[in-house]
């Protein structure tokens, strides 16, 4: 059976977040970068911030979390939930170390990070957050937009509000949360530019459809895959790699993305994996 995980009750030194990363991508995909122990289990949440408030609902002064992800930082409150409650120190990757080139914090970025930072607080443990797989695709760029810290709370929050539900729902309601979906994102501007723009997942879907996406995803996998195996080398004691949610690449019925709230298997089942010390 599989179960539902709690990150703080786990034995662990090292917790490696990959955002976004479905357990069957990872499970067809680790294998020439990492050794170790994988196992299935379910998440607390299918978007960050929903993970993040089941997880961590105490003050940890025992870790550091390195973040790449704007939703927790040290600097302010996002969606009720405040890091700097929560853990000894917040180090924002994602405010000083954003590309924005690539409308995200690559994973070279963060392993530089932890480098610079993990001796200065040998007595604790860490939690290491990229990015990716989340959008935007890193291996496949030109001609997409690019999001900003900024923007990236409306990723997943905003412009999926109407597609995520509709498995959910019935009838009148389908067709009225269609609509008000696509009214929003198509009027409705941040920073001078419509809503739909910051998303690279619909720029990829309308330039290479369902299949383009799926292999944007997986490449993007196997990049910060790549620089897991960098990192994982030059650090002692335990290491998992996990995620906070999944993602929907087109399946039940053409949807895209993530949100919070559902309980569907392709949103809530990660990866859980322990690495080998010879990885």
């Amino acid at each position: 059976m599989v179960k539902k995980v709690s990150v703080m009750e786990e034995d662990w030194d090292y917790l490696i977040i990959l955002d976004a990363c479905r357990y069957d991508y990872f499970s067809k995909l680790y294998p020439p970068y990492l050794c170790g122990e994988l196992r299935k289990v379910i998440s607390p949440g299918s978007s960050t911030i929903e993970w993040c408030k089941d997880s961590f609902q105490e003050k940890y002064n025992d870790v550091v979390y390195i973040s790449a992800n704007p939703f927790i930082n040290s600097k302010v409150e996002v969606l009720n939930f405040n890091a700097k409650d929560h853990f000894y120190k917040v180090i924002d990757v994602w405010d000083w170390g954003w590309d924005e080139k690539l409308g995200t914090v690559h994973p070279k970025t963060v392993n530089e990070a932890v480098q610079s930072f993990k001796d200065d607080y040998p007595d604790k443990k860490f939690i290491i957050h990229y990015l990716q797989p989340h959008e935007p695709y890193i291996g496949h760029t030109s001609g997409f937009s690019k999001p900003s810290p900024d923007t990236w709370p409306f990723l997943s929050v905003f412009t999926t509000f109407g597609t995520m539900r509709i498995p959910y729902l019935n009838g009148i309601l389908v067709y009225i949360f269609q609509r008000i979906s696509k009214i929003l994102e198509s009027r409705c501007k941040f920073n001078g530019n419509p809503l739909w723009r910051i998303r690279p997942m619909n720029d990829v879907i309308n330039k290479f459809g369902a299949k383009g996406l799926r292999e944007a995803y997986s490449k993007n996998i196997t990049i910060v895959l790549s620089y897991v195996r960098k990192l994982v080398k030059n650090l002692r004691g335990c290491v998992i790699v996990t995620s906070d949610h999944g993602e929907l690449l087109g399946e039940r019925n053409q949807l895209y993305g993530h949100v919070t709230g559902v309980t569907d298997p392709i949103l809530i089942e990660v990866p859980w994996f322990k690495v080998e010390k010879s990885s």
